[in-house]
């Protein structure tokens, strides 16, 4: 194997070792979910968190802030009850935007009430960002 090749599963051994070790030492703590399901609710979060409306290019900040591909975020756009839309900001300039759908605030609101209103500032952003970090079970 090529040094990259080694160090690229190495980091991925200790990113799922850090996640066990986390899991153990919080053992008592009341909210338990997978990598997968805080990243959705994340990003969703941080759009209601900047008023409920952001550019494109934010969703894609966002997902890569949260270990997640840009492109993977289509299923946001999708579906019977899509989590956001596109939209045209009104004004002097037209502006893409994309905003949260009813669908999209009502789980926000839901998360924030099973989660706590400040679950993302408890999260370990250094296993939910990394886009090595499986998606596992952890702790906050």
């Amino acid at each position: 194997m090529e040094n990259k090749a080694v160090l690229r599963e190495l980091k991925e051994i200790a990113a799922r070792v850090d996640v066990l070790i986390r899991r153990l030492e919080k053992e008592d703590t009341a909210i338990v979910a997978t990598v997968g399901e805080v990243r959705k609710a994340a990003i969703l979060e941080e759009v209601y968190r900047l008023g409920g409306s952001v550019a494109p290019e934010t969703i894609s900040d966002l997902a890569r802030k949260y270990g997640r591909d840009p492109s993977a975020c289509g299923g946001y756009y999708s579906g019977k009850a899509p989590s956001l839309k596109a939209a045209i900001a009104s004004g002097a300039g037209l502006q893409a935007l994309r905003q949260l759908t009813d669908t999209g605030r009502q789980s926000v609101q839901d998360t924030r009430a099973a989660w706590g209103e400040d679950w993302l500032d408890r999260i370990p952003m250094d296993i939910v960002g990394s886009q090595r970090a499986a998606d596992t079970e952890i702790s906050f």
